[in-house]
This record gives C-alpha cells, structure tokens and sequence, in this order.
C-alpha cells in the first residue's frame, strides 16, 4: 500500500476553492460583467425599433388616398449618462474581483481553523497512545514484582486501572481526532479513506509583516470597492431622471388617390421627454444614500482590520512566551519522573507517587506539544489577519 503524499494547509485551500460557490458561477459572472460594459460603450442605449404605419380614407380597396410611413427609432444617451454606464462597469468589475478575493481569505481563515483543530486533536491521540504504552510496561513490571513479592496485589490493581484509564482517554481522543479529521475532510474535498499524513506544520515562521498595509486587505478592498460602485450607480441614477431621447429617421410614400404617382418624403424627427420622472428622482436620492451607508460601513471595515491585526501580533507573543514555559516545565517533569522511576525499582517510592508523578510527565509533555502548535496556530492567525493565503 502506497503510503500518502505529506499534504500542506495551501493544498487543503486549493482543493476547497474548486468547490467554493463564487468560483463555480465566477466565469458567468465575468461574463456578465463584460455584457455590461459592452453595452454602456455602445452608441445608443438600447437597439433601435422600427416603426411601421400606414393611413387610407378607403380601407379594404386599393382606391383613394393612402400613406406608407417607414421610419427608424434610436434611443439616445442623456448627457453624461454613457460615462456614468462605463465608469458603473468597471467599478463592478472591480468589486468583482475584490469579492473573489475575500471569499478566498474567508475560506483560508474557516479552513485554517479546521485545520489547526485537527492537528490539536492529532497532538492528543499521540500523547494518548504514548500513556497506554508506558501503562502497559508499567503493568508488566508492577506484575512481575508482585509474583516476586516485592509489592502487593493491590499494587497490581492500581497499574491495571492506570492501563485502563489510559486506553478508555485513549479511544476518546482518537474519536476526537477523527471529528477534527472529518471536518477538515470535508472543506478540501478529498477522496474517501484518503488520509495524508504531515510532513510539517505549515506557516511555522514568524513573518516580518511589519509593512502590512491594511488598504490592501481583502475585506477592506471588498468593502472600498462595493461603495465605489454604489457611489457611481448613484451618479448614474442622476443622470437617468427623465426618459432617454428619441431620434427619428425615416420615409414617407403617399398619393391622393389610384392611378397618381407615389409622392416620397423624407421625416426626421427628435423626441424629448419633458420633465423628470418623481419615481427616476427617488431612485437617485435612494442610490445616493446607500453609497454613503457603504462608504461608511468601509471605514468601520477598516478599523476592525488593523485591530485585528494588532491582536494577532500580540497573541504570537503569547504562545511563544507560554510554548518557552512549557517547554521548560516539560523537560523538567521528564527529569523528575526518570529519578522517580529508579527510586520505584529501587523500592524507595510507592506506585501511588509513581503513578502520579508519571501522569504529571505525561500532561507537560502534552501541554508542550500543544503549545508549540499555539505557535503555529497563532502565526496562521497573523498571516490571516494580514490578509495572505497559505502558501
């Protein structure tokens, strides 16, 4: 059986993403984008119609008067109102590809949770199965002491019920581990029974991120973008307060009755709408004020960024400082529990201590190795608040 490929937090993210709903109707909405935008470049705003009419005094014969009227009608622009449509286009654009990038940021940020939970949970299985092991060899030699007489029965039940402890917090953590799995399983998008192992935990560096410029965050150009294209549909509705003009062009065929000649003219003809619409003026007061509502709200974006920021940098300090601390209580509590396991061979200390002393062992070295990936937790935090991907 191959053995799996190490897999890395950016191949989890890429796996998600194909099956993220904005990319899946991305390409449809470029399209539409671009339909868009077509439209505000060309010269009218909507095709032309053509009017066809025609008049007699007889119907129903071929005799007296008759007039054939054949002409052509183009919408035209209100002044300023194709600028306004071009400009709406390419801030949509825009917002487009803003949005895109903060669904990819918000996905990094929901997967790196998984993630890192997964991994605590993976640090817990191990430890745990490390506990029924030195259980187990503690057993075995607590049994051979007991048939040699050098400790009592009773001791023997205290090692099978620390065997026992330890395989029961054993299977809860496995079951833990496989919860976090399925989880983190279920965001990427892998093939059933497909369970990579880690080579490495990923982001494992503090990065100099002291140039982080917050108007490039993803969540601050999203909600920048969104109030620039708000703001220009507001400066189009002002230009759309009436009906768009009409231009005319068309021909006229007529006789005064059967048998003369046709008579041809030509008609050109302008129509202008008098006055604006009170319902075109109240969609432009209503533009106007939701642009203003969304350039707000992007201030707000903005300073909720750069504090959650600051509050990442600050909580990678944290864990460095409390991984340092219990790095330091983990190699000390290894130490004290090799003295306590000569002086229990030794017989100068009793199971009870020696199972105690083990158990504390066991939960700093525990704690160390969730401490460390704190650490690694907490630089992903910074990176996310910093508005990068993995990588």
């Amino acid at each position: 059986m191959a053995t799996p490929a190490p897999l890395q937090l950016n191949e989890v993210f890429e796996r998600a993403w194909t099956r993220h709903p904005i990319q899946r109707a991305l390409a449809e909405r470029r399209a539409a984008n671009q339909s868009a935008l077509h439209a505000a470049q060309s010269w009218t705003t909507q095709p032309a119609s053509l009017d066809i009419r025609t008049q007699t005094d007889r119907p129903g014969s071929d005799q007296g008067a008759r007039e054939l009227e054949l002409g052509v009608s183009v919408p035209l622009w209100l002044p300023g109102q194709r600028d306004r449509a071009q400009q709406l286009a390419h801030a949509q654009d825009q917002a487009l590809d803003a949005r895109v990038a903060e669904a990819r940021l918000s996905l990094a940020g929901a997967l790196r949770e998984a993630w890192w939970a997964w991994q605590r949970a993976e640090v817990d299985a191990q430890m745990a199965t490390e506990r029924v092991r030195g259980a187990t060899t503690l057993l075995a030699d607590v049994k051979r002491r007991v048939i040699a007489g050098d400790l009592a029965q009773s001791d023997h039940h205290q090692a099978a019920g620390a065997l026992a402890l330890a395989e029961v917090a054993q299977l809860q953590a496995q079951a833990q581990r496989s919860l976090a799995w399925q989880a983190l399983a279920a965001r990427g998008a892998w093939p059933e029974g497909a369970e990579p192992r880690v080579s490495e935990h990923p982001e494992a560096h503090v990065e100099s991120l002291a140039t982080f410029d917050v108007q490039q965050h993803p969540a601050v150009q999203l909600a920048r973008q969104q109030a620039l294209a708000a703001r220009e549909s507001a400066a189009l509705a002002t230009t759309q307060v009436r009906a768009n003009p009409e231009l005319m062009l068309g021909t006229v065929h007529s006789r005064s009755q059967r048998g003369e000649d046709t008579q041809r003219a030509l008609v050109l003809g302008l129509r202008v709408p008098l006055g604006s619409s009170p319902a075109q003026i109240t969609h432009a007061i209503q533009s106007g004020a939701e642009a203003t509502e969304l350039e707000a709200q992007a201030e707000l974006v903005r300073a909720e960024v750069e504090a959650v920021y600051l509050g990442a940098r600050q909580r990678v300090t944290w864990a460095q400082t409390q991984r340092d601390a219990a790095l330091a209580r983990a190699r000390l509590a290894q130490e004290t529990q090799a003295f306590f396991d000569k002086s229990f061979k030794w017989g100068e200390t009793d199971l009870p201590t020696r199972l105690r002393i083990a158990q504390e062992a066991q939960e700093a070295t525990r704690q160390a190795a969730l401490a460390q990936i704190d650490v690694a937790a907490a630089v992903s935090a910074l990176r996310q608040a910093a508005g990068l991907l993995p990588d």
